[in-house]
């Protein structure tokens, strides 16, 4: 009887610690589902209508009055981060009130972003933050390679994902489509 209550015991703490060690791989970037957005910044666009431009896309699309946007701020531009793109791009397409754009921050380059483009045809703009890390004000993440906030007209995020790798990005690029769907209404 002692036997089996001292496994059971140890069985319960290893599902505890094994709970812990998935919650320590977790990567948190951004303001927090129900936050407001860090307010603008600017980005060299790399492909899009405004290719070759200096802009503010989050400005863009609130003077448009945009119903949600979905922002991606990559430290990687590979074939996982197209993967991810392209999932958001097929909303955008069916729903063209959605804004979308890819900002490239931590060194991706502009040619990193051109060859993604000439290899995926995408149609969401990928462009360059000004700022190489990003927007201080967005509070992204060193640790995350991706960070997506999906928000709506206004500037109230309703889903924040954030990743350590492009890979796992990809992995949850029909969750990220699903939510920027979901602020569309």
């Amino acid at each position: 009887m002692m036997n089996r209550i001292g496994l059971a015991l140890v069985a319960v703490a290893l599902v505890g610690f094994a709970g812990l060690a998935l919650a320590a791989d977790e990567v948190k970037s951004g303001a927090a589902a129900g936050e407001k957005i860090g307010g603008a910044f600017d980005v060299k666009a790399i492909t899009g209508a405004k290719e070759g431009k200096t802009l503010c896309y989050v400005c863009a699309y609130n003077a448009e009055a945009r119903p949600a946007v979905v922002l991606i701020f990559s430290q990687k531009a590979d074939d996982n981060l197209a993967s991810l793109v392209k999932a958001v791009d097929e909303v955008q397409k069916s729903n063209e009130k959605l804004g979308t754009v890819v900002v490239g921050v931590s060194g991706v380059a502009d040619a990193d972003l051109a060859k993604l483009q000439s290899t995926h045809k995408l149609t969401t703009p990928l462009t360059v933050a000004v700022d190489k890390d990003g927007p201080g004000a967005y509070k992204l993440n060193k640790d995350a390679a991706v960070t997506v906030l999906v928000y709506k007209k206004g500037g109230a995020i309703s889903k924040n994902f954030a990743f350590k790798d492009t890979k796992s990005a990809a992995e949850k690029a029909k969750d990220i489509a699903a939510a920027a769907k979901e602020a569309l209404q």
